[in-house]
């Protein structure tokens, strides 16, 4: 473990790390610019957010490195009780929760390592304008008080009860206790609009864009 009082995002110090052989868990109590998919922003609060990024070189060069982190979703859902949406997302009433980043950061020996970044909302009661119509946490779910540490070692912990992930078939009957995605709307590369039907044999989006049935692995 590696515990930091505030870093721009828990990613960076991973990657740091990762670049010079190690690895390990990167723990923040405060997230100042944190990142999600495609560049997007991740707004945390000192003390509500669960902010960290585990740097998984076991799987160094895992041809199917999305399943890495989407196994650390899974463990995240199993701690937290809520659902999951494709690829990564936590997801309670149809509001996100968190949200799962997986980046692959090359090593000092060239071998592409996963490093996946955990955000979570614990503590909120309330958000921002531009997203208090999407998003909620914990103690907007469940109630009570979460910290933010004995969460995190709850998911590592919990990482350890996961099956191999070899293949989506392996991970699939854990997934599928939590799955939210059918229904869900996505946005495609090329500005469509998807509706999510299910997960397919490889991981991916099952989806229907314009009533055609298709498959996409990132939107």
């Amino acid at each position: 473990w590696h515990d930091f009082d505030e870093v721009l995002s828990t990613q960076d110090p991973a990657v740091a790390e990762v670049k010079a052989g190690n690895g390990g868990v990167f723990f923040a109590t405060n997230q100042t610019l944190g990142r999600g998919r495609f560049g997007r922003e991740w707004i945390s609060v000192p003390g509500d957010s669960l902010t960290m990024s585990l740097a998984f070189s076991a799987y160094a060069d895992h041809p199917r490195p999305y399943l890495v982190g989407m196994t650390v979703a899974v463990a995240a859902a199993a701690v937290i009780h809520c659902e999951l949406a494709w690829p990564n997302d936590l997801v309670a009433d149809g509001h996100k929760l968190g949200g799962i980043l997986t980046e692959l950061v090359l090593d000092d020996k060239g071998r592409r390592i996963p490093v996946v970044g955990v955000g979570i909302n614990l503590n909120q009661k309330s958000f921002p304008p531009e997203i208090s119509e999407i998003a909620t946490s914990v103690a907007l779910d469940n109630g009570g008080n979460q910290d933010a540490r004995r969460v995190a070692e709850a998911i590592v912990a919990r990482l350890a009860l996961m099956p191999e992930p070899d293949h989506w078939s392996d991970l699939a009957p854990v997934w599928n206790l939590f799955d939210h995605t059918p229904g869900k709307k996505y946005r495609t590369a090329d500005g469509h609009e998807a509706i999510g039907l299910g997960i397919g044999p490889e991981g991916q989006l099952v989806c229907s864009i314009d009533g055609e049935t298709t498959s996409i692995l990132a939107a």
